[in-house]
């Protein structure tokens, strides 16, 4: 039974309610698909429980839920909290776009407050240091006061065009949200162009989807507000599975050709060329907003959808392998012919 949140790493911490499961402090269940999910009660994200150990655990919820007073209602999904401070969320049959902008909404929201939150006590910070500057006769520093607490405002709401990515014990990568790009690939419809320190370097196929994964998540920490997560839930609606990731690098790839034109351009002759050095506006950290999120949902329901293909291949592979050994054991005690009359006289 998995302990730890696979998405930020953190204990998902323990409850003594469900009996068959005593992990997590809040479950999501999903009844009619057999779906259990752990909430992550450090960062929100939904954990998918192995599929040996849902099916007691998801009738336990349900007899719960079922006895609770709902604390929260829609028409396909309700809330309530257990006594020993569980918290069930109960999923009938979702419309897609309710149930992502409920799932997700959550996630970014937080996500939001937390920023504005730190925008505000850096805010406050700023303002305390620019009175105590009147204050003892020193007003040179306000200007250098506004720009510090504009920058850092400005780096903590808006998505890093430069941040360090861990990459093992001791090693960090200094990765450009300006440089990185999704681009079409031939092979696998679309890759990662990851800029780094020391170069860049192309990623494909799952090492392309982790990795993206994880650079989302920094490059959205800022979250979003309701408007723009049903935003991104409607483009995630319009254009599912792989074709958004499909449009984006197209799209990308347009506008790559021109500016890394003007890259070669000023490369070549800088006095000639533009006075600024380009900006690549195919980077992650460039494009839209409600675009990252919308990636960042399709990112996370691709992922849970390729682990349940990956349970039901195991589960019908083991249901071949049943069966087999059900047929041998059928006919141990079966007169000689008996199966050769069965199959004739079907």
């Amino acid at each position: 039974m998995f302990q730890h949140c696979i998405h930020c790493s953190q204990r998902l911490g323990a409850n003594q309610v469900v009996e068959h499961f005593q992990v997590g402090r809040k479950l999501a269940f999903d009844s009619e698909r057999g779906r259990l999910w752990v909430i992550c009660p450090h960062c929100a994200r939904w954990n998918l429980t192995p599929l040996e150990e849902r099916w007691e655990a998801v009738e336990a919820c349900e007899r719960m839920f079922g006895k609770q007073r709902l604390r929260a209602q829609t028409t396909h999904i309700g809330y309530v909290e257990v006594p020993g401070g569980l918290g069930l969320v109960r999923i009938g049959r979702p419309l897609r776009p309710e149930f992502a902008a409920w799932r997700y909404g959550r996630e970014f929201t937080r996500r939001r407050t937390r920023a504005v939150a730190t925008v505000g006590v850096v805010g406050f910070a700023a303002a305390g240091l620019a009175l105590g500057s009147v204050y003892v006769g020193s007003g040179i520093l306000l200007p250098h006061l506004a720009a510090l607490a504009f920058n850092m405002t400005r780096s903590l709401v808006g998505a890093p065009a430069q941040f360090e990515l861990p990459r093992g014990p001791g090693r960090e990568w200094k990765v450009s949200g300006d440089g990185t790009m999704i681009l079409p690939d031939p092979e696998f419809g679309w890759r990662l162009s990851l800029r780094h320190h020391f170069g860049r370097v192309e990623h494909y196929g799952p090492d392309a989807r982790r990795l993206l994964a994880t650079l989302l998540t920094r490059l959205n920490r800022s979250g979003g507000h309701d408007a723009l997560v049903r935003a991104a839930v409607a483009t995630v609606e319009e254009r599912p599975g792989e074709a958004l990731f499909r449009h984006i690098a197209e799209s990308s790839e347009t506008i790559w050709s021109i500016d890394g034109a003007k890259q070669r351009e000023f490369d070549r002759d800088p006095s000639q060329a533009e006075t600024k050095r380009p900006v690549n506006r195919a980077g992650l950290s460039r494009i839209s907003h409600m675009q990252r999120l919308a990636l960042e949902m399709a990112l996370n329901e691709d992922t849970e959808q390729r682990a349940l293909e990956g349970e039901l291949a195991e589960l019908e592979a083991a249901w071949r392998e049943a069966e087999e050994i059900a047929g041998i054991a059928d006919n141990l005690f079966a007169v000689p012919g008996a199966q050769e009359f069965i199959d004739r006289n079907r």
